[in-house]
């Protein structure tokens, strides 16, 4: 009997854990996936045993697809973005209605272009992203993916935020590199484009409309790996050791994070520090109930802190800036830092080379590539931490760092990194 070769066993774990998640959909009375505009928006599976099949699934599909299409296929450029850009910017989704059909004349009529360019933009669409459908010649209704655009305003936040403003920038990233050596954040591929050296959060000073939008998009992945109940649950112990005391949510845009944070832990109070057109509005959705512990104050992290507390936590910002910059938000905060103050860092921690699942490396070199277009941020391992802390102050000590992130993510390699200040 001939000994199966690497495609057949792919197929067969695709099978068999396939099997596993339909048994779970069936024996939970959930809905199967569909791509129909009324599909599920969420298979919803809690089982721990139901969900790593899924991941396995995903994994062998993968594998199997470059297996079978060979290098040449897989030299290829995947997606082109001309698609999501044209989608996001002319916000066609909102113009497709959401019960019926719509002729690409009309919708064409409604974008202000040619049809040619509607029909070969949204065919293309509907084959790569699963966005749109066209149920007869001609016309064109919603798909899953297409409605969620509508009904969730964040996901289209999201898709501006990568679909149009990244993808506008991203090609010009190798001319950036070869044309600027120093990984300045204001030397990217947005000076080349714009002939004006800028780093995008200057821009957002300038450009109050666009630091909204910005901010409005960072919201739209509130529910990945970083979000608040994930990184309340991973280290609850530090979070309720520091009793009633002050924590300073350093880059903290609206404050979604310290009003989850507040609703669980009654002691202690937060103080949300941002550039003021990230925190626009914020304070109207404060709850009630917590409006006396959370407070809204201007700061510039690249400015020496201000505000005294027991602890600053500072999520989601270090990743968008090279060594040396972290470097000078870092030593921003000591000056009102007492011995044992801490800074509780919620950022990338990606495992090293080889050690995670294929999808999962995958995503976390995506986000690295990102953060290299935008402005020379990486996405950092655990001995990158530690030389950045040293870098710093030798005074800093970190006592901990925990994984966030799980291995069904697909999305940045997220942790809590606990640093004590031992003055």
């Amino acid at each position: 009997m001939a000994a199966s070769t690497t495609i057949s066993r792919l197929a067969e774990s695709i099978f068999s854990n396939t099997k596993i998640v339909d048994s779970y959909l069936k024996a939970n009375d959930l809905p199967s996936p569909s791509f129909d505009a009324d599909g599920p928006t969420n298979l919803k599976i809690d089982a721990e045993s139901a969900e790593n099949a899924r991941v396995k699934v995903l994994e062998s599909t993968l594998e199997l697809f470059d297996l079978l299409q060979g290098p040449a296929a897989i030299l290829r450029p995947v997606a082109y973005g001309t698609s999501l850009q044209a989608i996001s910017r002319w916000d066609i989704p909102n113009k497709v209605p959401l019960d019926k059909e719509i002729t690409f004349t009309e919708l064409a009529h409604l974008c202000d272009v040619h049809e040619t360019d509607i029909r070969r933009i949204l065919r293309y669409a509907m084959v790569y992203h699963r966005l749109f459908c066209e149920p007869r010649p001609g016309f064109v209704a919603h798909s899953l993916a297409s409605k969620r655009l509508v009904q969730e305003p964040s996901m289209a936040d999201g898709l501006w935020l990568l679909g149009d403003h990244v993808f506008g920038t991203a090609a010009r990233t190798v001319d950036a590199l070869e044309k600027f050596k120093d990984q300045e954040p204001s030397h990217t591929a947005m000076a080349i484009l714009k002939g004006k050296e800028q780093s995008g959060y200057d821009a957002m000073k300038e450009d109050p409309q666009f630091a909204r939008k910005f901010a409005k998009a960072m919201m739209s992945f509130a529910n990945r790996s970083e979000s608040a109940p994930r990184v309340s649950l991973v280290y609850p112990e530090l979070w309720a050791s520091l009793g009633k005391g002050t924590v300073v949510d350093v880059g903290g845009s609206r404050g979604a994070d310290a009003i989850y944070l507040a609703s669980k832990y009654p002691d202690l109070n937060f103080i949300v520090q941002d550039l003021p057109p990230m925190m626009a509005g914020a304070e109207a959705a404060v709850p009630a109930e917590l409006k006396g512990r959370i407070r809204f104050m201007p700061y510039d992290f690249f400015t020496p802190q201000t505000q005294a507390a027991d602890a600053y936590m500072i999520k989601q910002c270090f990743h968008n800036w090279p060594d040396h910059y972290c470097v000078r938000i870092i030593r921003n905060q000591i000056p009102l830092m007492k011995p044992g103050c801490r800074l509780i860092v919620i950022d990338s921690l990606v495992p090293e080379p080889g050690t995670m699942s294929l999808m999962a490396e995958r995503m976390v070199r995506a986000f690295d590539m990102l953060m290299l277009t935008q402005g020379h941020g990486r996405e950092r391992e655990g001995a990158e931490w530690i030389e950045l802390f040293k870098q710093a102050d030798p005074r800093f000590k970190i006592r901990a760092m925990k994984p966030i992130s799980k291995a069904a993510d697909f999305g940045p390699a997220t942790g809590l990194i606990e640093v004590i200040w031992q003055g």
